[in-house]
């Protein structure tokens, strides 16, 4: 009896073996081409001809569904002013149950040459595992720098002697004109950062000034606008998904008849995603309220010098960099406490987004109904100034909308860098 209990227990453990080698699959064998990759990258630092030039051993193609490999590249700015670049690997056909990603940052007033070849090296250390089963991989090396005294993890703010504060200073100025005709603007800006995990603090303050001349029929018309501003907003992390803060505003704009705009507003906002998940997607409501204080150059339409009046805001936006696209929805709605029918309400869309293969779909446009111009002076605009846009006017909305498509066909590959006559047509 034991003898049947052994050799039924040997039958079985046969045949458990041979089912589970039946239900293996065998893996597949190694590509007999190179490595077909679609570069999503835009921004600082996306220079595609570069790209194909320096990562010659893939094959570059223009259209994702074409891919082994999408590799889709995130920006955001850090604290110090720079931007961190998240490189996302999103396999397709035999790799597409692998996704990978790595993080890396480029400091602030790096050029675009370092920039460029700080992500095509962080493309090559994702694509290199990839590339190994192809043609190419027996040739692939990794040279790793020699190793220095001192080598640790980031700075930490104990290290820093300037607890992460970021200074900026900026002077612009442009002239141009012609017989006739001419324009000069100056621009001064200042700002001071300090970004951490639970605090951000932005301070920055500007100085503007436009002149234009104009030769008119009956002689000439010079237009000026001025504007100052000092805004600051200080916000303290408090969960991955909410935050608080505070935000203050003054300036000063000939173009909207205000020697003074004054406003002071404390505020929350939440995030449907955590917060580290912001360079693929974000979902959040802002809400702010607090007084604003105006004076006038000039005598307004409710027929005041200066005012004081309490407004809240509600601010929705939605930003998706996925592998279909890009998507960005911002919604606002705001209102003056004294009197209800004073409102602002806009919604802006920033799109592209891929729908099938070769064919893309963007839409770019903002639309606001406004009914809270207060600042709009009695004594009205001359033909001239609306001409010379030197002041704003009375309107119940405002819109802008460019919509596009574009649909590209033919080879797959996109390998060849030629730059001969380089202005093309």
């Amino acid at each position: 009896m034991s003898r049947l209990r052994l050799i039924a227990l040997s039958l079985f453990v046969c045949l458990i073996g041979l089912a589970t080698a039946a239900a293996q699959t065998p893996p597949p064998p190694p590509l007999n081409r190179p490595l077909r990759v679609f570069i999503d990258c835009r921004g600082g630092g996306c220079d595609q001809e570069f790209f194909r030039k320096e990562l010659f051993w893939i094959d570059h193609v223009r259209d994702q569904r074409d891919a082994d490999i999408h590799l889709l590249i995130t920006q955001q700015p850090t604290g110090g002013g720079g931007s961190e670049y998240t490189v996302r690997a999103i396999g397709q056909g035999r790799w597409a149950d692998r996704e990978d990603a790595l993080t890396v940052y480029a400091e602030a007033g790096e050029t675009q040459d370092v920039r460029r070849r700080l992500l095509t090296q962080t493309f090559g250390l994702v694509l290199a595992r990839y590339a190994a089963e192809t043609p190419v991989g027996p040739t692939l090396r990794l040279t790793a720098p020699a190793p220095t005294a001192g080598s640790a993890a980031q700075t930490t703010a104990a290290d820093d002697p300037w607890n992460f504060w970021v200074f900026r200073l900026n002077f612009n100025s442009f002239t141009n004109g012609q017989r006739g005709d001419r324009n000069a603007n100056i621009n001064v800006n200042t700002s001071a950062n300090h970004t951490t995990d639970q605090w951000k603090i932005q301070i920055n303050t500007g100085f503007n000034y436009s002149e234009s001349r104009f030769e008119l029929s009956d002689g000439a018309f010079y237009s000026y606008r001025r504007g100052r501003n000092f805004n600051t907003l200080i916000v303290k992390s408090l969960t991955d998904h909410w935050s608080a803060g505070g935000l203050l505003r003054v300036s000063r704009s000939t173009f909207n008849n205000q020697r003074l705009n004054l406003r002071a507003a404390p505020g929350i906002e939440y995030n449907f995603f955590p917060y580290s998940q912001s360079t693929e997607r974000q979902l959040t409501v802002q809400w702010t309220a607090g007084p604003n204080r105006f004076k006038y150059d000039q005598e307004t339409i409710f027929g005041l010098f200066e005012e004081i009046r309490w407004d809240q805001q509600v601010l929705g936006s939605l930003a998706l960099r996925q592998p279909f696209g890009s998507v960005r929805l911002t919604g606002e709605l705001a209102h003056y406490f004294h009197d209800l029918n004073r409102y602002r309400f806009s919604i802006n869309a920033d799109t592209d987004v891929r729908l099938f293969r070769g064919f893309s779909f963007n839409v770019n446009g903002d639309y606001s109904v406004l009914h809270d111009q207060l600042s709009l002076p009695r004594a009205g605009a001359s033909d001239e100034e609306i001409i010379a846009r030197q002041r704003q006017l009375e309107s119940s909305y405002r819109y802008f909308l460019q919509v596009g498509i574009t649909y590209r066909f033919g080879s797959i590959n996109n390998n060849i860098v030629n730059q001969r006559f380089g202005g093309g047509f």
